[in-house]
């Protein structure tokens, strides 16, 4: 796990609204958003998750093909995507702390993978202000 911090450029943001617009689960379609910055905004790209920010921090694993950002949503929720070699995980707090909600993965082993690489990813991301409570 060899995660190394960057700035979103414009054309990161687009590829993550690309990535979370792929697949969207069909009650979700309706959020679908275009790929580009938001009318009037030109820092700001809007996801179906919340938004991004150009300039904000990521951090990538370019050998894996994985990365993690953080998602602007609401007021006292915070949002990081984690996307592992396509495989997409929306991580989130439960209001207004830094503790993260359970992971919803049922196979053990995969959830235990996933866990291991969000806590790798934020201890890059943001020092591991988020955390896991289980």
């Amino acid at each position: 796990m060899n995660y190394i911090l960057h700035r979103l450029t414009p054309e990161d943001c687009i590829r993550i609204q690309r990535d979370l617009n792929e697949d969207l689960p069909e009650h979700l379609s309706h959020l679908a958003t275009s790929a580009g910055p938001t009318p009037g905004i030109s820092f700001e790209y809007a996801t179906p998750y919340g938004d991004v920010c150009h300039l904000n921090p990521w951090v990538t694993d370019t050998s894996r093909n994985h990365y993690a950002v953080e998602i602007v949503y609401v007021l006292g929720v915070g949002r990081v995507f984690l996307y592992l070699d396509g495989e997409k995980y929306l991580l989130e707090t439960e209001y207004q702390t830094r503790t993260l909600k359970p992971l919803a993965i049922e196979d053990n082993e995969k959830k235990n993978w996933v866990k291991t690489e969000a806590v790798e990813a934020l201890d890059v991301l943001n020092r591991g202000r988020y955390y896991f409570d289980e």
